[in-house]
């Protein structure tokens, strides 16, 4: 696991050096100068997907008539798009709001009067045949214990203390006494999977761990990547289990969704699941996309919510 996240580490390193020349204007930017928008003057950081999803730019555009200069992929809340803000390679990114990076460098939060995120629970998606009673009765007990405090002090043990996410899986685990042997899971055979950034990788480890307590035959397919990568292989059925976020997850399988609140986001969700995959019960914590600047920059445009970024620059 740390040879993996070694190794991580390394290609976020890389790919920061040359993010300067990986930018791609947006695809309905507006002009920049005296007269644009302060968004307009702006270099948007963040994954593939959010370029194109619901709620990322077309997003920004439909509620708030943002629109960005330029966009550049990073990636999915990590270290390439910390990096990228703090150097002043991208003025705007797409973080969690967990992330402890954003309090580290004392980030600015931009506020979301308009709802444009919608609620991102976390979920377990689960191949509906590898889905037994047994399965849903371990999975279901870890969502019940899950807290968005408690997921926010785990990425920091792995971000800020520098431990290995697998064992603060397991530390978790231990303090809400589901690390317990049983055979509740005993036959069923599960290959778990994560996108690569810290606190999907710890939720991955919680579901594997605790499975595998149970008597599951568990693997692990850890920091695959963006949804792009691994959603394909939940529809194949390669991978049979990833912890996801209800409103991302939603609005990528429905681009029309319109649903922000917890409980009519995953209620769309289950209906709009293919056939062979199923979402088991959404745990209170939550980890939202948010659009995140420096305190420079919030303090030079006077930058509060996102509609701010649409006034003339």
């Amino acid at each position: 696991m740390k040879t993996k996240l070694i190794a991580v580490a390394a290609i976020a390193t890389t790919l920061t050096m040359g993010l300067s020349g990986c930018g791609s204007s947006s695809s309905s930017s507006s002009s920049s100068g005296s007269g644009g928008t302060i968004a307009s003057k702006m270099i948007f950081g963040g994954p593939p997907e959010f370029k194109t999803r619901v709620d990322g730019i077309p997003g920004l555009e439909k509620n708030y008539g943002v629109t960005f200069g330029k966009y550049t992929v990073t990636d999915t809340g990590g270290p390439v798009t910390v990096n990228a803000l703090k150097r002043g390679q991208v003025d705007a990114v797409d973080l969690f709001t967990t992330d402890p990076a954003i309090a580290a460098n004392d980030f600015v939060i931009l506020e979301d009067p308009k709802a444009n995120f919608a609620a991102q629970n976390i979920v377990p998606i689960v191949s509906k045949d590898k889905a037994t009673p047994g399965v849903r009765q371990v999975l279901n007990g870890i969502q019940s214990k899950l807290t968005t405090d408690g997921l926010g002090k785990m990425i920091g043990e792995v971000a800020n203390a520098k431990k290995d996410p697998a064992d603060v899986a397991k530390g978790w685990l231990t303090d809400n006494s589901l690390d317990t042997t049983g055979s509740s899971a005993k036959g069923v055979s599960l290959t778990v999977g994560s996108a690569n950034f810290p606190e999907n990788v710890i939720l991955a480890n919680i579901y594997a761990e605790a499975l595998k307590a149970q008597g599951a035959s568990i693997q692990t397919k850890l920091n695959i990547g963006s949804r792009e990568k691994y959603y394909p292989a939940l529809e194949k059925g390669s991978l049979d289990l990833f912890p996801e976020y209800t409103g991302t997850i939603l609005t990528y399988i429905d681009k029309n969704a319109t649903a922000t609140s917890p409980a009519d986001v995953y209620a769309a969700l289950t209906k709009a699941l293919p056939a062979n995959l199923v979402a088991l019960d959404q745990a209170d914590a939550q980890d939202s996309d948010a659009v995140v600047v420096t305190k420079a920059t919030a303090a030079k445009y006077g930058l509060k919510t996102i509609a701010d970024l649409a006034k003339k620059g």
